[in-house]
């Protein structure tokens, strides 16, 4: 519940261009922009706190922030609290989607897939290989 990664997928590594070692030994904070940062604390401790008032709604929105990958910077973070059964909260789901304007960006985030990597103009310039056989068209997505 402190943002720590402990999962993720192989087209997640690929994207953000860091080993799953590395993604594990992360945060869902050392993945968003800096200037995103303050209002990533705010909404999550939002997030995962109780309703103050019996009968207010929890936040059940997920939270998109814009990342702050190795060296992309069209990648975003979606952030959804995973609740177990008895309502209580057990961790995040992080997925890549396209980067927001801004983080009061409304609109739906849009999850990116190996079809986008596919189509990324600089993994063909520089000549790296997706591999359909290793990749899913699945969106990119970790736990946390």
């Amino acid at each position: 519940m402190g943002g720590a990664f402990i999962d993720c997928n192989q087209l997640f590594c690929q994207l953000s261009e860091y080993s799953k070692q590395e993604v594990c030994g992360l945060t869902i904070f050392n993945l968003t922009a800096r200037q995103d940062l303050q209002q990533a604390f705010d909404m999550i401790s939002q997030m995962i706190s109780p309703p103050m008032e019996k009968g207010t709604p929890d936040l059940a929105e997920p939270i998109v922030l814009r990342g702050a990958m190795k060296t992309r910077d069209d990648l975003g973070l979606s952030v959804s609290l995973i609740k177990g059964e008895d309502g209580v909260s057990k961790c995040f789901c992080v997925t890549l989607v396209k980067n927001p304007a801004s983080p009061f960006d409304t609109s739906k985030p849009a999850p990116v897939s190996f079809e986008s990597v596919k189509r990324q103009p600089d993994a063909v310039a520089s000549g790296e290989k997706n591999d359909p056989e290793s990749l899913h068209s699945a969106p990119a997505f970790t736990s946390g």
